[in-house]
């Protein structure tokens, strides 16, 4: 028998979620917004498969990114970089479908090219996860991706997600159907799965060149 989950949860509204190599800020368009069009909005490869984009100029992705912001129903987090050159905005989290009630939220995010294959990356998706699923209690974290982009796919399960299935489509967008893989990750799994991403990302898990001791696959 479960135990009776406490609901509501609280809103997501957190400003600010700190990290070692990159910081987690509530995504605001005016301190925000150009640093995110040249490290996402400028890049249409980016947006294949993401149903918004890509944006052939910058006033179009302002638009876009000012919309977004605005809805009642996301949060959205600029993800910033805290190695390199100054501080600035390199990819965007969305938090989805939030449903306090039922304690549940869907992930989104787009990484512009300087976070690829980079430390960055995956402390983004351990900070917004923790402030979900530990500070917040939400009881179900949920990631979704076509199956014609497997990259999400594979990223999802190397940060914890279970893959549960698949819808058949779910949309008709640009002049394609989409199919929407469903992956999800539970609080009562968190603590194993924070445990491990934690684990890795430790400062003691890189040589001084920043190259990983042990890959997150080695770490149980």
């Amino acid at each position: 028998m479960h135990a009776i989950p406490d609901l509501p949860r609280p809103p997501l509204i957190e400003a600010l979620l700190p990290g070692r190599t990159v910081d987690l800020e509530r995504a605001d368009f005016s301190r925000h917004g150009l640093d995110l069009w040249r490290a996402i909005g400028s890049t249409a490869d980016l947006w294949y498969g993401i149903p918004s984009g890509p944006f052939d100029t910058e006033a179009a992705f302002l638009s876009w990114l000012a919309d977004r912001l605005g809805r009642d129903e996301q949060r959205a987090w600029a993800i910033i970089d805290k190695i390199g050159p100054g501080r600035r905005a390199v990819g965007l989290f969305f938090l989805l479908q939030i449903r306090p009630d039922m304690g549940t939220a869907e992930i989104g995010l787009v990484y512009g090219p300087a976070l690829s294959r980079t430390i960055g990356g995956t402390e983004g998706v351990y900070l917004l996860s923790r402030y979900v699923l530990e500070t917040s209690g939400y009881r179900r974290l949920e990631w979704r991706c076509g199956p014609d982009n497997p990259a999400s796919g594979r990223a999802a399960h190397r940060y914890g997600f279970t893959y549960e299935g698949c819808l058949r489509q779910t949309y008709w967008l640009k002049d394609r159907n989409w199919d929407t893989e469903i992956y999800a990750l539970l609080d009562s799994e968190w603590p194993a799965v924070g445990a491990r991403l934690a684990a890795w990302l430790a400062p003691e898990n890189f040589d001084e060149d920043g190259r990983q001791i042990r890959a997150l696959a080695e770490i149980s």
